[in-house]
């Protein structure tokens, strides 16, 4: 299962983010904004296609980026 996440920026959604199952319980995320990164971790993102399965914020993207799972989080 995959989904992709963006930001609100006044009227705009800007796309930043997409996550794909990569089996086992883990996922891989692709920043499909060179800039996402650079945001605030408490920056505020929401699915677009799919359920966010309990990522909120750019830095829960960039934490399963690191770690593949939220489990070493303890979620």
């Amino acid at each position: 299962m995959s989904t992709t996440f963006a930001i609100a920026y006044g009227d705009e959604v800007i796309t930043v983010a997409r996550r794909v199952g990569a089996g086992d319980g883990k996922v891989e995320i692709t920043f499909t904004n060179p800039l996402a990164e650079l945001l605030p971790p408490n920056t505020p993102v929401m699915p677009t296609d799919n359920t966010a399965q309990g990522v909120r914020t750019i830095g829960d993207l960039i934490f399963l980026k690191q770690y593949g799972t939220f489990k070493s989080k303890g979620y």
